[in-house]
């Protein structure tokens, strides 16, 4: 018979239930990432501590890395030797960030993200604060072979909702945070851009390749330093009197123009 974790002072559930909050993802080290769509999208190369699941999810479990799982499956999964603790439902609604939870977490160790020149293309996020915005830029990016992100005051990448919004993209992309010294530098040594509504069309000026994107904050855009320090401004047209776009739409569209 397999046991349940029904108490929520389980070392694991209060481990798992701290990296709610940023100050103990930085002391640990760890990050929480939700839902089967997301973990088996995971690369080898992520680290993984243990998982917590409930008993309505033990077959997805085996199958995902357990003796019944493909050879393919096992060989994909970064957890296939992570131990799994099993949980009630009451500790999974304690754990978990949403409001329904589906039922498996996986508790991972934060990839490195130091800073370093960028091998391609590349996308600076200078105060980008939403949650779902990050995400889906992280997503976007990796769809679009911009494989390096650096993050300059952002919303924490490894927080629960950013790591959702990703849907795995988290994964297939370098990410790197920075202070503003860092992308004065990094901007100097590349072919850097900065989305702004006083730019050249993007859709008429294709960029150069390799190319290093700068977007701003939701409400204030780019800072004026990393405006004056970009070689090269493109803008967005738009009609209907419309003025602006959502920081993760325009940036989207712009990695796209790189392709």
């Amino acid at each position: 018979m397999t046991e349940i974790i029904t108490s929520t002072k389980n070392q694991f559930v209060k481990k798992a239930r701290s990296l709610s909050q940023k100050k103990f993802r930085k002391e640990s080290g760890l990050f929480l990432v939700e839902g089967t769509n997301v973990i088996k999208d995971m690369p080898s190369s992520v680290e993984v501590e243990y998982v917590l699941a409930t008993l309505q999810r033990q077959g997805e479990v085996e199958h995902l890395f357990g003796e019944g799982g493909s050879e393919k499956s096992r060989e994909a999964l970064a957890f296939t030797r992570a131990q799994v603790y099993y949980v009630s439902d009451e500790v999974m609604q304690y754990v978990a960030d949403t409001v329904s939870p589906y039922g498996i977490v996986a508790i991972c160790k934060m990839p490195s993200t130091e800073f370093a020149m960028p091998k391609g293309n590349a996308v600076l996020l200078d105060g980008v604060s939403d949650p779902g915005n990050l995400g889906t830029i992280l997503r976007t990016a990796a769809a679009c072979d911009f494989n390096d992100v650096y993050l300059l005051d952002t919303a924490d990448v490894f927080s629960p909702k950013v790591v959702r919004a990703t849907l795995g993209g988290l994964f297939r992309v370098r990410l790197h945070e920075i202070n503003e010294s860092d992308a004065l530098e990094l901007m100097s040594e590349t072919n850097s851009a900065v989305l702004d509504m006083g730019g050249m069309n993007i859709l008429q000026n294709k960029p150069s390749t390799p190319v290093l994107l700068i977007a701003g904050n939701e409400a204030h855009g780019v800072r004026d330093s990393l405006k004056r320090a970009a070689k090269n401004a493109y803008s967005l047209p738009m009609k209907n009197e419309i003025e602006s776009l959502n920081v993760a739409v325009a940036t989207a569209v712009s990695m796209y123009q790189t392709l």
